[in-house]
């Protein structure tokens, strides 16, 4: 999934020093990926979770970005459609929180690449 489709959208982006780059982001309940994941009780898969921090952290730096390791990842509570929550990236560290930053949803650590550059 990349930010570019229907299933998210970004509704604010903040930047603080010690906590990194914050990114409000909402869900399309209408979109099909929820049809089948799960019918009549759907929620977010885990996998366009990490593809959407993966477009966040590009979207970050400025060019695109793949994580080559993801480590200790934790799905803590699930993500329903209708649900805002927030990207926090700080460096490696990515975690999922609700807008008041109280309760994590999911976290994770990421090595990444950057394909078109010789930053790695």
């Amino acid at each position: 999934m990349s930010l570019r489709s229907k299933s998210c959208r970004i509704i604010g982006v903040n930047s603080e020093a010690d906590a990194g780059f914050m990114h409000l982001v909402c869900f399309d309940s209408s979109d099909p990926i929820f049809a089948g994941h799960f019918p009549g009780q759907p929620i977010v898969p885990g996998a366009c979770l990490v593809q959407i921090a993966e477009d966040l952290t590009s979207q970050q730096f400025g060019r695109t970005v793949h994580f080559n390791t993801i480590k200790n990842l934790k799905f803590r509570q699930p993500i329903t459609p209708e649900m805002q929550v927030v990207f926090v990236i700080n460096g490696s560290k990515i975690e999922i929180r609700d807008k008041s930053l109280t309760e994590l949803y999911a976290q994770f650590t990421a090595t990444y690449l950057c394909p078109d550059s010789d930053v790695q």
